[in-house]
C-alpha cells in the first residue's frame, strides 16, 4: 500500500503534528526544541510542525501564530517561515510558470519575502540553528538569488547539519533550469557535494534531483536516461546509497528520487531495488515534479503506478 505520510511514521513526528493540529503553540514549542536527536531532527520537526499548521489554512495565516511570534521566541520565527513559505506555494498553486497568472506570481514573491524575513531573524537570534537556512535554501528555489547566494547559503546550512539530503535537494533546484539557472551550476555542484560523503550518507542520491533538472530541461522527456555516460552515472550513485530499509526523512527522500528516475529509465529491476526500501511511504517530490501539470494530490498513484510496473518487471 502506498501512502503519503509527512510523519514517515516516526512517533515523535507524529506528536509534533497533533499538537500542530491543535494550535497548542506552548507545547509545540517545547517539542521542537527539547529530546531532539540532532539538527536534522529540528529540521524535520519544524517542516511538520508548518505543513500541519497550513494543512487547512491554505493561503491564510494559522490561528494564534501570530501571538507566538510576539513572544519573540526564535523557534516561532522558524516556524512562521515556513509556514508563510507554504502559503506562497498556496497562492502560486504548484503548476508551471504557463498556469500561473501575473497576481499569483506577485502574491508568491511578496509572501516569499515575509518568509526570508522571518528565517533570516530567526538565524540571527539563534545563530546554531539548522533550520533557518534550509527553509531560506527553499525560498532561493521560488525566488532566485543568483548560484553565488545559494553555495552560501548550502554551506551554512552544511556547517549546522551535515549531508542534509533535502537541503542540498532544494540548492540543487535552485541552480537549475526549472528556476532559471543551468545545468552546467547543476552538474559542477552535483560533482562537489558528492566527492567524499560520510558513510551512511544519502548524499550520492543528489545526481538523481539533478535528473530531474535535467528532464526539465529536455522539455519534460525521458530520453537522457538512454545516454551511457549519464546512465553510469545513476548506476555509481545506486552503488553508493544506504541499500538498507528506509528510516530517516533523508533516506526516504533519496530513494524516492532513485526509483523515480529508474521508473523513467524503464529499468524495473533496478527501480524495485529502491521501491522495496520505502514500505510503501510516498514523498511529495519527486513525484510532484513529473506531474507538474496534473490536479493537487496525484502522487500516489503516480508512485503506485511505477512500483507496480517495477514489480512486474515492465518497462
Amino acid at each position: 500500500m502506498a501512502r503519503l505520510d509527512i510523519t514517515l511514521g516516526r512517533p515523535e513526528l507524529f506528536l509534533v503534528q497533533q499538537t500542530a493540529v491543535r494550535c497548542d503553540y506552548a507545547k509545540l514549542g517545547e517539542l521542537l526544541t527539547t529530546g531532539l536527536s540532532g539538527p536534522h531532527d529540528r529540521i524535520e520537526r519544524v517542516r511538520v510542525a508548518a505543513d500541519t499548521l497550513t494543512e487547512w489554512t491554505f493561503a491564510d495565516l494559522p490561528r494564534g501564530l501570530d501571538d507566538w511570534c510576539r513572544s519573540g521566541d526564535p523557534t516561532a520565527f522558524v516556524v512562521r517561515g515556513a509556514v508563510e513559505i507554504n502559503r506562497a506555494w498556496a497562492v502560486r498553486g504548484k503548476l508551471r510558470a504557463a498556469h500561473t497568472t501575473p497576481a499569483q506570481h506577485q502574491g508568491f514573491n511578496e509572501i516569499l519575502g515575509v518568509a526570508k524575513r522571518y528565517c533570516e531573524a530567526a538565524a540571527e537570534a539563534d545563530p546554531s540553528d539548522a533550520a533557518p537556512w534550509l527553509f531560506l535554501l527553499s525560498i532561493a528555489r521560488g525566488r532566485p538569488v543568483g548560484s553565488a547566494e545559494v553555495h552560501r547559503l548550502r554551506n551554512e546550512l552544511e556547517g549546522r547539519a551535515p549531508q542534509s539530503f533535502v537541503g542540498h535537494r532544494h540548492a540543487i533546484a535552485a541552480l537549475g533550469p526549472q528556476w532559471g539557472g543551468t545545468m552546467e551550476h547543476v552538474d559542477a555542484a552535483v560533482a562537489a557535494w558528492t566527492a567524499a560523503p560520510r558513510p551512511g550518507s544519502p548524499l550520492p542520491a543528489l545526481v538523481f534531483p539533478a535528473f530531474v533538472q535535467r528532464w526539465w530541461s529536455h522539455g519534460h522527456r525521458a530520453d537522457f536516461t538512454r545516454e551511457p555516460q549519464l546512465r553510469a552515472q545513476a548506476h555509481e550513485a545506486s552503488e553508493r546509497m544506504p541499500m538498507r530499509p528506509c528510516e530517516t526523512p533523508d533516506e526516504y527522500l533519496a530513494h524516492n528520487h532513485a526509483a523515480a528516475y529508474y521508473g523513467l529509465a524503464r529499468d524495473p529491476k533496478r527501480a524495485n531495488a529502491h521501491f522495496k526500501l520505502l514500505h510503501g511511504v510516498v514523498t511529495e517530490y519527486p513525484w510532484r515534479d513529473l506531474r507538474a501539470t496534473a490536479p493537487i494530490r496525484t502522487e500516489v498513484p503516480l508512485f503506485r503506478g511505477r512500483r507496480l510496473k517495477a514489480l512486474l518487471g515492465l518497462r
